[in-house]
Protein backbone atom coordinates (compact mmCIF):
# COMPACT_ATOMS: atom_id res chain seq x y z
CA UNK A 1 0.00 0.00 0.00
CA UNK A 2 1.73 3.14 -1.23
CA UNK A 3 1.88 6.09 1.13
CA UNK A 4 1.80 3.96 4.28
CA UNK A 5 4.80 1.64 4.15
CA UNK A 6 8.27 2.95 3.42
CA UNK A 7 8.97 0.19 0.89
CA UNK A 8 7.56 -2.98 -0.61
CA UNK A 9 9.90 -4.99 1.60
CA UNK A 10 8.53 -3.30 4.72
CA UNK A 11 4.99 -4.07 3.59
CA UNK A 12 5.78 -7.74 3.00
CA UNK A 13 7.61 -8.02 6.33
CA UNK A 14 4.61 -6.59 8.17
CA UNK A 15 2.25 -9.05 6.50
CA UNK A 16 4.53 -11.98 7.25
CA UNK A 17 4.77 -11.00 10.91
CA UNK A 18 1.14 -10.10 11.48
CA UNK A 19 -1.13 -11.90 9.03
CA UNK A 20 -2.10 -14.80 11.29
CA UNK A 21 -2.62 -12.44 14.23
CA UNK A 22 -4.93 -10.25 12.11
CA UNK A 23 -6.93 -13.30 11.06
CA UNK A 24 -7.48 -14.29 14.69
CA UNK A 25 -8.81 -10.81 15.52
CA UNK A 26 -11.08 -10.86 12.46
CA UNK A 27 -12.50 -14.19 13.60
CA UNK A 28 -13.19 -12.68 17.03
CA UNK A 29 -14.90 -9.70 15.38
CA UNK A 30 -17.06 -12.03 13.30
CA UNK A 31 -18.45 -13.48 16.51
CA UNK A 32 -18.95 -10.04 18.04
CA UNK A 33 -20.77 -8.89 14.90
CA UNK A 34 -23.28 -11.66 15.57
CA UNK A 35 -23.66 -10.24 19.11
CA UNK A 36 -24.78 -6.89 17.72
CA UNK A 37 -21.50 -4.99 17.51
CA UNK A 38 -21.74 -2.17 14.97
CA UNK A 39 -19.82 0.92 16.11
CA UNK A 40 -16.11 0.08 16.43
CA UNK A 41 -13.02 2.13 17.33
CA UNK A 42 -9.67 0.84 16.10
CA UNK A 43 -6.83 2.27 18.19
CA UNK A 44 -3.45 2.37 16.46
CA UNK A 45 -5.03 1.72 13.07
CA UNK A 46 -1.92 2.60 11.02
CA UNK A 47 -0.82 0.80 8.74
CA UNK A 48 -4.52 0.08 8.07
CA UNK A 49 -4.28 -3.60 7.13
CA UNK A 50 -6.87 -4.50 9.76
CA UNK A 51 -8.88 -1.44 8.75
CA UNK A 52 -9.15 -2.49 5.11
CA UNK A 53 -10.08 -6.06 5.97
CA UNK A 54 -12.78 -4.91 8.41
CA UNK A 55 -14.20 -2.56 5.78
CA UNK A 56 -14.37 -5.42 3.29
CA UNK A 57 -15.83 -8.04 5.61
CA UNK A 58 -18.14 -6.16 7.99
CA UNK A 59 -20.69 -3.36 7.99
CA UNK A 60 -19.18 -1.66 11.04
CA UNK A 61 -19.41 2.06 11.69
CA UNK A 62 -15.63 2.22 11.99
CA UNK A 63 -13.60 5.03 13.53
CA UNK A 64 -9.80 5.19 13.60
CA UNK A 65 -7.22 6.61 16.00
CA UNK A 66 -3.42 6.96 15.83
CA UNK A 67 -0.54 8.59 17.62
CA UNK A 68 2.60 9.52 15.69
CA UNK A 69 4.36 12.27 17.65
CA UNK A 70 3.85 15.02 20.17
CA UNK A 71 2.81 18.36 18.74
CA UNK A 72 0.71 17.08 15.85
CA UNK A 73 -2.83 18.33 15.45
CA UNK A 74 -5.19 16.43 17.75
CA UNK A 75 -8.18 17.18 15.54
CA UNK A 76 -9.36 14.77 12.90
CA UNK A 77 -6.72 14.10 10.25
CA UNK A 78 -6.62 12.14 7.03
CA UNK A 79 -3.95 9.72 5.85
CA UNK A 80 -3.93 9.63 2.04
CA UNK A 81 -2.56 6.47 0.40
CA UNK A 82 -2.90 4.31 -2.68
CA UNK A 83 -4.25 0.77 -2.80
CA UNK A 84 -4.15 -1.32 -5.98
CA UNK A 85 -3.48 1.84 -7.98
CA UNK A 86 -6.49 3.66 -6.54
CA UNK A 87 -6.44 6.57 -4.06
CA UNK A 88 -7.76 5.80 -0.59
CA UNK A 89 -8.12 7.95 2.51
CA UNK A 90 -8.15 6.98 6.19
CA UNK A 91 -9.70 9.66 8.46
CA UNK A 92 -8.42 9.35 12.04
CA UNK A 93 -8.20 11.15 15.35
CA UNK A 94 -4.70 11.84 16.65
CA UNK A 95 -4.07 11.55 20.42
CA UNK A 96 -1.86 9.84 22.99
CA UNK A 97 -3.86 7.20 24.83
CA UNK A 98 -1.56 7.41 27.86
CA UNK A 99 -1.84 11.18 28.31
CA UNK A 100 -4.94 12.55 26.58
CA UNK A 101 -8.63 12.31 27.27
CA UNK A 102 -10.06 10.27 24.41
CA UNK A 103 -11.98 12.65 22.10
CA UNK A 104 -15.22 10.65 22.24
CA UNK A 105 -18.35 10.86 24.40
CA UNK A 106 -19.23 8.28 27.04
CA UNK A 107 -20.61 4.95 25.81
CA UNK A 108 -20.07 5.79 22.16
CA UNK A 109 -18.73 2.42 20.96
CA UNK A 110 -19.89 -1.17 20.92
CA UNK A 111 -16.28 -2.34 20.68
CA UNK A 112 -12.76 -0.95 20.98
CA UNK A 113 -9.79 -2.71 19.37
CA UNK A 114 -6.66 -2.46 21.54
CA UNK A 115 -4.37 -4.62 19.43
CA UNK A 116 -0.55 -4.65 19.49
CA UNK A 117 -0.43 -1.48 21.61
CA UNK A 118 -0.29 -2.60 25.23
CA UNK A 119 3.32 -3.79 24.97
CA UNK A 120 4.43 -0.40 23.56
CA UNK A 121 3.10 1.75 26.42
CA UNK A 122 5.58 3.69 28.53
CA UNK A 123 3.75 4.74 31.67
CA UNK A 124 0.80 2.72 32.92
CA UNK A 125 -1.99 0.99 30.97
CA UNK A 126 -4.61 1.67 33.64
CA UNK A 127 -5.29 5.22 32.55
CA UNK A 128 -5.71 4.20 28.92
CA UNK A 129 -8.00 1.28 29.74
CA UNK A 130 -10.08 3.46 32.06
CA UNK A 131 -10.74 5.74 29.08
CA UNK A 132 -11.64 2.73 26.95
CA UNK A 133 -14.10 1.66 29.64
CA UNK A 134 -15.65 5.13 29.58
CA UNK A 135 -16.32 5.12 25.84
CA UNK A 136 -17.55 1.51 25.59
CA UNK A 137 -21.26 1.04 26.26
CA UNK A 138 -22.36 -1.37 29.00
CA UNK A 139 -22.41 -4.80 27.42
CA UNK A 140 -19.86 -3.67 24.82
CA UNK A 141 -16.43 -5.17 24.22
CA UNK A 142 -12.72 -4.49 24.43
CA UNK A 143 -10.50 -6.71 22.25
CA UNK A 144 -6.86 -7.00 23.36
CA UNK A 145 -4.09 -8.74 21.47
CA UNK A 146 -0.52 -8.63 22.74
CA UNK A 147 2.59 -10.84 22.93
CA UNK A 148 2.71 -13.24 25.87
CA UNK A 149 5.53 -12.30 28.26
CA UNK A 150 5.88 -15.95 29.36
CA UNK A 151 6.11 -17.47 25.88
CA UNK A 152 8.57 -20.32 25.82
CA UNK A 153 11.02 -18.60 23.47
CA UNK A 154 11.47 -15.82 26.05
CA UNK A 155 12.24 -18.35 28.77
CA UNK A 156 14.65 -20.20 26.49
CA UNK A 157 16.58 -17.07 25.54
CA UNK A 158 16.81 -15.97 29.19
CA UNK A 159 18.13 -19.39 30.15
CA UNK A 160 20.77 -19.02 27.42
CA UNK A 161 21.81 -15.63 28.83
CA UNK A 162 20.30 -13.66 25.96
CA UNK A 163 18.30 -10.45 26.36
CA UNK A 164 14.62 -10.78 25.44
CA UNK A 165 13.92 -7.04 25.25
CA UNK A 166 13.92 -5.05 22.04
CA UNK A 167 16.81 -2.74 21.23
CA UNK A 168 16.17 1.01 21.13
CA UNK A 169 13.98 1.95 18.19
CA UNK A 170 14.64 4.61 15.54
CA UNK A 171 10.88 5.28 15.66
CA UNK A 172 11.05 6.77 19.16
CA UNK A 173 10.10 5.47 22.62
CA UNK A 174 6.86 3.89 21.39
CA UNK A 175 8.62 2.07 18.56
CA UNK A 176 9.59 -0.98 20.60
CA UNK A 177 8.10 -3.33 23.18
CA UNK A 178 8.60 -1.49 26.44
CA UNK A 179 6.84 -3.98 28.71
CA UNK A 180 5.14 -7.26 27.88
CA UNK A 181 2.32 -8.79 29.93
CA UNK A 182 1.18 -12.19 31.16
CA UNK A 183 -2.33 -13.54 30.69
CA UNK A 184 -3.06 -13.02 34.39
CA UNK A 185 -1.99 -9.39 34.12
CA UNK A 186 -4.23 -8.73 31.12
CA UNK A 187 -7.15 -10.36 32.93
CA UNK A 188 -6.50 -8.20 35.98
CA UNK A 189 -6.22 -5.04 33.89
CA UNK A 190 -9.64 -5.63 32.32
CA UNK A 191 -11.25 -6.58 35.61
CA UNK A 192 -10.02 -3.41 37.35
CA UNK A 193 -11.84 -1.30 34.78
CA UNK A 194 -15.17 -3.05 34.70
CA UNK A 195 -14.71 -5.73 32.06
CA UNK A 196 -15.54 -9.39 32.53
CA UNK A 197 -13.32 -11.67 30.47
CA UNK A 198 -15.59 -13.16 27.82
CA UNK A 199 -13.01 -14.94 25.66
CA UNK A 200 -9.35 -15.96 25.91
CA UNK A 201 -7.14 -17.55 23.30
CA UNK A 202 -3.39 -18.12 23.51
CA UNK A 203 -1.87 -18.99 20.14
CA UNK A 204 1.40 -19.39 18.32
CA UNK A 205 1.68 -16.80 15.56
CA UNK A 206 5.16 -17.34 14.12
CA UNK A 207 6.59 -20.70 13.03
CA UNK A 208 8.74 -22.12 15.81
CA UNK A 209 11.59 -24.58 16.00
CA UNK A 210 10.39 -28.09 16.70
CA UNK A 211 12.16 -28.14 20.07
CA UNK A 212 9.82 -25.35 21.20
CA UNK A 213 6.56 -26.75 19.87
CA UNK A 214 6.94 -30.09 21.64
CA UNK A 215 7.52 -28.49 25.05
CA UNK A 216 4.91 -25.77 24.60
CA UNK A 217 2.14 -28.34 24.34
CA UNK A 218 2.68 -29.19 28.00
CA UNK A 219 1.43 -25.72 29.07
CA UNK A 220 -0.18 -23.98 26.08
CA UNK A 221 -1.94 -21.25 28.05
CA UNK A 222 1.36 -20.24 29.68
CA UNK A 223 4.01 -20.87 27.02
CA UNK A 224 2.23 -20.10 23.75
CA UNK A 225 3.23 -16.94 21.95
CA UNK A 226 0.33 -14.50 21.72
CA UNK A 227 -2.60 -13.45 23.91
CA UNK A 228 -6.09 -12.65 22.58
CA UNK A 229 -8.47 -11.48 25.30
CA UNK A 230 -11.99 -10.10 24.93
CA UNK A 231 -13.52 -8.15 27.81
CA UNK A 232 -17.24 -7.41 28.09
CA UNK A 233 -18.20 -4.19 29.85
CA UNK A 234 -20.19 -4.84 32.99
CA UNK A 235 -23.51 -3.15 33.57
CA UNK A 236 -25.52 -4.09 30.47
CA UNK A 237 -27.16 -7.01 28.74
CA UNK A 238 -26.02 -6.18 25.19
Amino acid sequence: MNGVFGSRAEHERYLADGWKRVQVVLQILSGLREQGVRRVLELGSNPYIMTILMQRRFDFELELANFFAEGLNAAESVHAAELDGQPIEFPFRHFNIEQDVFPYPDRRFDCVLFCEILEHLLVNPDRAVSEMARIVRPGGYLVVSTPNATRLTNLFFLAMGRNIWDTYSPYGPYGRHNREFTLAEVRGLLDRHGFDVAHVDVKNIQPLARRFTYVQKLRPSVWYEHLFVVGRRRGGSG
